[in-house]
């Protein structure tokens, strides 16, 4: 594996998981020292944007989620709240920004907009509990009993699962009777594997997945000449082959981690999806989701799937925490993909200050 990482995205993936391993270990002297079991730790307090943050968490989510799930879902933003409770911190946005591609762009120092009451009943029910339970040990063996998680979505028939959650981010797949929608499920980070730190740590850009500019390339009046005010970006210097190309998706570049991570299991999770439509040809919608790593990985699913699934179906992409995924032309297509009534797919990001609502 590391034997084709690039020398820098390898050295810098090394440091990361090395300060890990240090800070781990400097948790548990503490702990011995003090007698505490350390369940909170505070962080620095002082913040130039006036966002004070709260304790971080060191208890094992197995212990503490059931503890806090009555705090995510009654919580403003629930997507925020489940954010902060898989990652164990209470950190906003990693990556802030004052600018934006989108037609309602956000600061860093604006109030998530607020969600309406229908989207607020779909993250509460599908997002936080399908997403949730793609961590959870048991799913990944085979059993819908994880818990809460599991239980908030009772008639789910869980049909496949997949990825090793070190090298290949794990994921579900399964059929809802009920809601009559086929569902895709993302693992998010996992940063007790090493791998996790190479996609994360590997932010260099690279050009889109054909699988997913085939959908782009599709949309009308995307020509890469009609649109000279939507910039490539800064990163364009950092690609190694120059971009060239008529449509606008030529031109769209996105995190080589996240993509690296997508496509290690996106043609299993293509085949699934395929087989549930044959299966099921009364389904009116894939639901893709994830958190976090596996927000970004559900992102690029749904963009991908757009351009195997029948528009007759609908493609819906409910993500929390999730990072930026590509330049400003990236992040144009994926507004005029939701702005396309005809390509019927629906997107919804919550958990980080520069997120909106479409």
């Amino acid at each position: 594996m590391m034997a084709r990482l690039r020398p820098e995205i390898a050295l810098l993936s090394l440091f990361l998981f090395l300060a890990t391993i240090s800070f781990s270990v400097s948790v548990s002297s503490a702990a011995t020292e003090t007698g505490s079991d350390l369940l909170r730790a505070e962080p620095p307090s002082s913040r130039s944007d006036g966002f004070a943050p709260q304790a971080r968490l060191f208890t094992p989510r197995t212990e503490s989620s059931q503890v806090h799930l009555n705090d995510i879902l009654s919580a403003p933003d629930p997507g925020l709240a489940l954010g902060h409770s898989l990652s164990g911190s209470s950190e906003p946005d990693p990556m802030p920004s004052t600018t934006s591609s989108s037609a309602n762009p956000l600061t860093n120092s604006d109030p998530p907009t607020p969600l309406p009451r229908a989207l607020k009943q779909t993250i509460m029910n599908k997002t936080i509990m399908y997403s949730g339970a793609a961590y959870c040990p048991s799913v990944m063996a085979g059993n819908w009993t994880c818990g809460f998680y599991c239980d908030a979505n009772p008639d789910f028939v869980l049909d496949h699962n997949g990825g090793d959650g070190a090298v290949k981010q794990r994921y579900l797949v399964g059929w809802n009777p009920r809601t009559k929608e086929i569902v895709v499920a993302r693992q998010g980070s996992d940063l007790r594997h090493f791998v996790t730190f190479v996609y994360i740590a590997d932010f260099l850009p690279a050009k889109l997945n054909a699988e997913a500019r085939k959908t782009f390339s599709r949309l009308p009046e995307t020509a890469r000449l009609a649109f000279p005010q939507i910039r490539v970006g800064p990163l364009i210097h950092n690609v190694p082959s120059s971009l060239t190309g008529s449509r606008l998706a030529d031109y769209a570049l996105i995190n080589m981690g996240f993509q690296t991570a997508w496509s290690a299991t996106y043609v299993e999770v293509k085949a699934q999806v395929q087989a549930q439509l044959a299966a099921h040809p009364d389904a009116v919608r894939v639901f893709v989701t994830g958190h976090s790593l596996g927000a970004t990985i559900a992102v690029l699913d749904g963009i991908a799937l757009r351009n195997v699934v029948p528009t007759s179906v609908q493609v819906e992409v409910s993500v929390t925490g999730q990072p930026r995924v590509g330049n400003p032309v990236f992040a144009a297509l994926l507004d005029q993909l939701v702005a396309t009534p005809s390509e019927n797919f629906v997107y919804h990001i919550t958990g980080y200050q520069h997120s909106y609502v479409q």
